[in-house]
C-alpha cells in the first residue's frame, strides 16, 4: 500500500511541477493519429447546482429513510458487482465494494464479485468477464444475471452485452461510469505525455498490489485504459457501436463532490485533488467523472460521493450524506420490485 501510495505522490508531483504544460487532447491526438484512430475531441457538458447555497436541490442524502422497505423475497437473478478501474475482488481483508457483498447476502441475495484485469481496455476487461460470467449462470443455473458496476466496469458490461450476452443479462445498473468519457485522460497525457517511464512504473505497482505476485505488469496497459475512457473514444467510437440491448434494462446513478463540499455534501478525497485542473469550472463531478457522463438509461439520482466513496473506499469513510452500503441495498431492493 506504501508503494501505491508513493507512485501516486509521484505523479501528484508531476502535476505540481509541470511548468509548461501541454494541452492533453492534443498530445493524445497525436500519439494516436499514426494509428489512424482519432476522432474529434470531444468535451463533457457542464451543468449547475440548482440550489445558491448549502446543498445542491438534486442530490439525495442516502439514510435509513432512503432506503424504505425491505422486500419479502431476494431478486430473480443473482447480482453481480463489477469493478473499475484499478478494482479488485479483496486485496488482503479489503474488498472493492466495502462490505457490500455481506450485506447483502445477510438479506438473502445470491451475490458475486469477479475479478478481471485491473488496467487494461475495455476489451480486454470484457473478455475476461464473460467466462466468469457463464461460470456464475453454470452454478446457479440461473438464466441470466443482475450485473451493478462502478466505473469502468459498466463500460465492461455493455461491451459484453453487445457482443452477445443481451439475452444473459437482466439489468444493468452503472454507479460513476463515465458512458461519455472522462476528462482526467487528456489532463495525465498533457502533463505526463505519452511515454513517460511513470506509466511503466505504475503498472509495476498495479501488478504487485492488487495483483499479489499473480499478476505480470506486462498484462497491464495503463495507456490503453486511459484511451479507452476518454470522450473522444466513447462519444465517437464506443456508444455509436454498442447501443443498448432493448431486452437489458438499464439505470444510473452519479455521485458529486468538491474540495470544500459545498453544493456536494461530500469533500473530495485527497487521492482525486490532482485531476480538479481537468475538468472547466463550474462542471459538476465525482472527481473522475462528470455528472453527467454518468447518465446512461434511466438516470436514478445523484448522491454526496466522490469516485472512491461511490464504493465505500477508503474503508468505509464516507460523507454523513452518503451511506454506501444503504445505497446498494436499495438497489437490490428495487430490482427485486422491478421484478429482476
Amino acid at each position: 500500500m506504501k508503494r501505491f501510495l508513493l507512485a501516486c505522490l509521484i505523479v501528484c508531483a508531476q502535476f505540481a511541477l509541470s511548468g509548461s504544460r501541454v494541452l492533453g487532447s492534443e498530445m493524445l491526438l497525436k500519439d494516436y493519429a499514426e494509428q489512424g484512430m482519432i476522432p474529434p475531441v470531444v468535451h463533457p457538458s457542464q451543468t449547475e447546482p440548482r440550489s445558491l447555497l448549502g446543498v445542491a436541490d438534486d442530490v439525495m442524502v442516502v439514510n435509513s429513510d432512503y432506503l424504505g422497505t425491505k422486500p419479502q423475497t431476494s431478486t430473480k437473478y443473482p447480482i453481480v458487482l463489477l469493478h473499475g478501474f484499478l478494482g479488485w475482488d479483496k486485496v488482503f481483508f479489503i474488498d472493492y465494494f466495502f462490505h457490500v457483498r455481506a450485506a447483502l447476502e445477510a438479506d438473502g441475495f445470491t451475490v458475486y464479485t469477479p475479478q478481471v484485469n485491473p488496467v487494461a481496455s475495455i476489451e480486454t476487461r470484457a473478455k475476461e468477464l464473460g467466462p466468469l460470467l457463464d461460470r456464475i449462470l453454470k452454478e446457479t443455473g440461473a438464466p441470466k444475471l443482475n450485473l451493478i458496476a462502478h466505473s469502468m466496469g459498466g463500460l465492461d458490461a455493455r461491451y459484453l452485452i453487445g457482443h452477445g450476452y443481451g439475452d444473459k443479462i437482466a439489468s444493468l445498473t452503472t454507479v460513476g461510469t463515465p458512458h461519455h468519457g472522462t476528462p482526467v485522460p487528456n489532463e495525465v497525457f498533457g502533463v505526463l505525455g505519452t511515454k513517460s517511464p511513470l506509466f511503466k512504473a505504475f503498472e509495476f505497482l498495479a501488478a504487485g498490489l492488487i495483483g499479489q505476485g499473480g499478476m505480470k505488469p506486462a498484462d497491464l496497459s495503463l495507456k490503453e485504459c486511459l484511451w479507452n475512457l476518454s470522450a473522444s473514444f466513447l462519444e465517437d467510437y464506443f456508444n455509436p457501436n454498442y447501443p443498448d440491448d432493448p431486452n437489458v434494462y438499464y439505470q444510473s446513478y452519479a455521485g458529486v463532490s468538491s474540495i470544500t463540499g459545498f453544493k456536494t455534501g461530500d469533500i473530495l478525497d485527497a487521492l482525486l485533488v490532482p485531476f480538479i485542473p481537468a475538468f472547466r469550472i463550474g462542471t459538476r463531478s465525482d472527481g473522475l467523472v462528470p455528472l453527467e457522463s454518468a447518465h446512461w438509461g434511466r438516470f436514478r439520482g445523484i448522491v454526496s460521493a466522490d469516485h472512491v466513496n461511490l464504493v465505500g473506499q477508503l474503508l468505509g469513510i464516507t460523507s454523513s450524506r452518503y451511506d454506501h452500503v444503504k445505497f446498494y441495498k436499495k438497489i437490490a431492493w428495487d430490482l427485486v420490485d422491478m421484478g429482476y
